[in-house]
């Protein structure tokens, strides 16, 4: 799914650039303030970078499962 932009001029979406859809086909339009975009689009690069540089959980306690019993 591509992303357009555009300008909202009472019912009409004037978008930037023509999209690559045929005319009269039907689609479905998600409406959002260019700052709520921009917050998602922040939220999305933080996102990206924990899956890049993920948190290791601290060290392992044990190798074995029998280290487990062992501790009794």
């Amino acid at each position: 799914m591509k992303v357009y932009r555009g300008v909202i001029k009472g019912n009409t979406i004037v978008l930037e650039e023509r999209p690559d859809l045929p005319d009269e086909c039907q689609a479905l339009v998600e409406i959002k303030p260019l700052d709520q975009a921009a917050k998602d689009n922040e939220i999305t690069k933080r996102q990206i970078e924990l899956l890049k540089h993920p948190h290791k959980g601290g060290r392992l306690r044990y190798r074995r499962r029998e280290e487990l019993y062992d501790r009794w």
